[in-house]
């Protein structure tokens, strides 16, 4: 073995640490608020001990820190990408859109995160938001085809940042059915309004609707038949819990007693039950507005594509029995 293999694999189990709390960090956030989300509880859920926190992170704010780095550069590298492909700025716009709402919808916990309980971080979080917007905003003035005729003002296209942000900040917050990706068509339209005509702006609003149904269909297509169902969900007497991934899918952010009553449960401490099994599974994940607030749940990544594999009957060979997925 060579003097390089044990720095090696010592990298590689840090990197997998560092990357196990980032996710801790994002579920315990997600569910308490930042402002409840004690060191405590970020370890607990990561498995590890306060020394491995610590060998990987300065303190908790580094941690947070680094979570919303890696979302905005995320952000910032498929934005780049997608203008990159395109040779005119509509259809810039639109796939810069495209690529976001289907990063966002691909990480439901680091979308809320992100968005949302960043706000909440105190006065240097909104200082590191800040500086997010304007790295986002140069890329787009930068990214601008330079052959058009015309180009945007720094001050519209940080309009338009802002209001396309607005919507989808909305849309988690109020829990509305449906992926992000839905989208698509209407923030087409509102930001290219600033520069096209309205018989122009529909059209655009068209084909965005037409390349998020385009890319719905063939998400669903990309599910494997092999998807692995957790034996939670595989069991033939758990149509309670395979209805419960199915609703939430639908219904992201919904309370407890709205799955409850769209799933047929009586009691709140058998909903309860369930949910604290398919958390515990990584499928769900829960989100804390505060004492006295309404709670609300919905799918992580892996829950997701648990929901595809139930559904992939509508489209292809599914993973169970439809009949047998609804229970």
């Amino acid at each position: 073995m060579s003097a390089w293999a044990p720095d090696e694999q010592h990298h590689s189990r840090r990197v997998l640490q560092r990357d196990r709390i980032l996710h801790a960090m994002a579920t315990v956030v997600a569910e308490r608020g930042y402002a409840d989300a004690s060191l405590q509880h970020v370890v607990v859920q990561a498995g590890v001990s306060r020394r491995t926190f610590y060998k990987c992170f300065e303190n908790r704010d580094a941690c947070f820190e680094e979570l919303l780095d890696r979302a905005s550069a995320r952000t910032l590298d498929l934005i780049a990408c997608a203008f990159a492909r395109e040779a005119v700025w509509q259809d810039g716009v639109r796939s810069a859109l495209a690529s976001l709402l289907a990063f966002l919808d691909s990480e439901p916990l680091l979308a809320r995160v992100w968005l949302l309980d960043s706000l909440g971080a105190g006065s240097w979080a909104l200082d590191h938001r800040e500086r997010e917007l304007a790295a986002l905003r140069e890329l787009a003035l930068a990214s601008w085809p330079a052959a058009q005729a015309r180009s945007p003002s720094a001050l519209s296209v940080e309009g338009a940042i802002a209001s396309v942000l607005g919507v989808i900040q909305t849309h988690i917050v109020a829990g509305r059915p449906g992926p992000l990706t839905a989208l698509l068509g209407p923030l087409t339209g509102l930001v290219v309004a600033q520069w096209l005509p309205s018989r122009l702006v529909a059209r655009e609003i068209e084909r965005g609707e037409e390349l998020a149904q385009t890319s719905r269909t063939a998400r669903r297509h990309t599910v494997r038949a092999n998807v692995a169902i957790p034996a939670v969900l595989s069991n033939p007497n758990a149509h309670r819990a395979r209805r419960c991934v199915l609703f939430l899918a639908d219904r992201p952010q919904a309370s407890n007693r709205e799955i409850a009553a769209a799933i047929g449960v009586a009691h709140e401490s058998q909903i309860s039950k369930l949910l604290a099994c398919l958390r515990t599974e990584g499928l769900v994940t829960k989100h804390s507005a505060g004492v006295g607030r309404r709670n609300s749940c919905q799918l992580t990544p892996c829950g997701e594509e648990i929901s595809l594999a139930l559904r992939a009957g509508e489209d292809g060979v599914p993973s169970l029995p439809l009949a047998f997925a609804l229970g």
